[in-house]
């Protein structure tokens, strides 16, 4: 019974890893693998061992009419341990699913990050150069205006075209800058949707790792009650002894 229950738990586990079919569980089973394999392995031969031993003890309680709630107690011991187990492999998948989670956080900030400090560094540097022209001009204005009072119609068409090259300057400020409004509203609504794609895949992944806990446990439990439940019928079971029984029963089943 031990050896055929060892080869259905390695069976549903291949079967997992290569029935998935989906890119962003793969680097969840492989992280499974390399950290919880020998973990796995190990509860898998303590479990053999204790129900090979539950078996011999079982079989000499039930030849000599032994009493049912050793078996029982050791039923329950068994499920705790399972309990135990189970628990402790969750809690290493947390902390793996949570560090995974912060990873993709950390390196999509320092994306965005990286794509704002370039859209503003190259806003500021056309802005500091269009406007340094400017300022030169504006400062060369005043000096001509000092200096060639004489030359009046000929500072008057020079001032017009100062005026006119400002002018232009400043409606390439002003493009810049709508551009760059409009360069940030993009990138936004883009950093928004990627947010978005990347929390729901790490919902969906925390969905299935759960499912496949709640399988796994549910496997188990049936497989250790099938075992308990085989040798019932070559005891005689008082009312107390059935009640417990259909308490247990009820407790799996939650």
């Amino acid at each position: 019974m031990a050896t055929h229950k060892g080869c259905a738990l390695k069976g549903k586990a291949k079967g997992t890893k290569t029935t998935s079919g989906k890119p962003h569980m793969e680097d969840f089973n492989g992280s499974f693998n390399k950290e919880n394999l020998q973990v796995v392995e190990a509860e898998t031969l303590r479990g053999r061992k204790r129900i090979s031993e539950a078996d011999d003890d079982i079989d000499i309680d039930v030849t000599k009419g032994g009493d049912m709630m050793t078996m029982l107690d050791r039923f329950g011991a068994d499920i705790n341990k399972a309990f135990l187990a189970k628990r402790k492999r969750l809690e290493m998948f947390t902390k793996s699913s949570v560090k995974t989670s912060h990873q993709k956080i950390e390196q999509l900030w320092r994306v965005q990050q990286r794509d704002r400090s370039k859209v503003t560094e190259d806003y500021c540097t056309q802005f500091n150069a269009v406007f340094n022209q400017w300022d030169t001009d504006v400062q060369k204005s005043k000096d001509n205006e000092e200096k060639l009072l004489s030359m009046f119609q000929h500072q008057q068409k020079m001032f017009q075209h100062m005026r006119a090259s400002q002018s232009q300057r400043l409606k390439t400020l002003k493009q810049l800058l709508e551009q760059y409004i409009q360069s940030l509203d993009t990138m936004e609504k883009t950093h928004v949707s990627q947010q978005g794609a990347v929390q729901g895949e790490l919902r969906q992944e925390m969905a299935l790792f759960q499912k496949k806990i709640l399988m796994d446990t549910v496997s188990k439990m049936t497989d250790q009650l099938t075992k308990h439940i085989v040798y019932m019928p070559y005891v005689t079971l008082s009312l107390a002894e059935m009640l417990l029984m259909i308490q247990i029963c009820a407790i799996l089943k939650m």
